[in-house]
């Protein structure tokens, strides 16, 4: 590439957005944000899933990383609105642009077999996005010192004096927020791949270790747990939805935790471009304080 690169992020005003955003400024990329309220003042560009990229958006860049999903719809309908046909157009538009590299950042969720309606969508863009030649990776849970995205609400959880724990016998799979984000700088100079490339440490970090870590690096001491049944406690979740009562998690989420992808899929596409992703340790985490 000639001259400075231009990225383009979808989704910039989010955790992992924002992450992207100072990694690939760090990296010389002039970073082009594309939100649904854009401040002119820093070159945002306005995009949403719904009405997509303003006239104009995706001019000139080199790299497009699409980070946005919409996470208001409840029912498959709706989540499919939003967020797989607004995909769709989004990778048509990259197309038409002559966007040179196309990143789609899409989930560990997203395995054969899921019951999450989230990592179901997520299954469907994947296939939109190796049709149009772009790089689907899979990240796994982030964590940083930012406590943002779903580690941000499992640190709010894990605060808490009495510790309810559902899938206590299930396990997760981790990155640090700079190894994301040297991955995908990484994912943007190469050539795309036709498979998924799972952005995590390919050791399983058990849930409850994990809540545990969590717990101790946000407050400093040892959470105490109450087990608790996930099935009756999804479906008290479903009732609030329906109710529209405010909660502090998506109960399609909650099929997330105790429903996690077998594996990392394809870990040696990162090693082969040199990046290591570090095992999730306390000392690697965020303190309290």
């Amino acid at each position: 590439m000639a001259g400075q690169p231009v990225v383009a992020i979808t989704g910039a005003n989010g955790y992992l957005g924002s992450v992207c955003c100072d990694a690939f400024a760090d990296a010389g990329y002039e970073v082009r944000r594309l939100v649904r309220r854009p401040q002119l003042r820093r070159g945002d560009r306005g995009f949403s899933l719904e009405g997509g990229c303003n006239e104009g958006a995706l001019d000139g860049a080199d790299v497009l990383l699409h980070c946005a999903y919409d996470f208001t719809p409840r029912s498959r309908r709706g989540i499919w609105s939003a967020n797989v046909v607004g995909t769709r157009a989004l990778l048509d538009a990259a197309s038409a642009a002559g966007v040179r590299r196309v990143i789609l950042i899409s989930s560990m969720s997203a395995y054969a077999g899921t019951r999450q309606r989230y990592g179901r969508a997520k299954l469907a863009s994947e296939l939109d996005a190796v049709a149009h030649g772009a790089t689907v990776v899979r990240p796994g849970l982030v964590y940083g010192p930012r406590w943002g995205g779903t580690v941000g609400s499992l640190r709010t959880l894990a605060s808490l004096p009495i510790v309810p724990l559902v899938g206590a016998t299930t396990h997760q799979f981790t990155i640090h927020e700079d190894d994301l984000a040297r991955g995908l700088l990484a994912l943007a100079n190469s050539a795309p791949t036709s498979v998924p490339i799972g952005l995590a440490n390919p050791t399983p970090v058990p849930f409850r270790a994990l809540l545990s870590d969590i717990g101790r690096a946000a407050t400093g001491r040892t959470p105490r747990f109450i087990p608790i049944p996930w099935r009756a406690l999804y479906a008290v979740m479903r009732l609030g939805e329906v109710l529209h009562l405010p909660l502090p998690m998506r109960a399609d989420s909650l099929l997330g935790l105790v429903r996690p992808a077998p594996e990392v899929p394809n870990p040696e596409v990162l090693a082969e471009r040199g990046v290591a992703v570090r095992p999730f340790r306390l000392d690697e985490f965020p303190t309290a304080g």
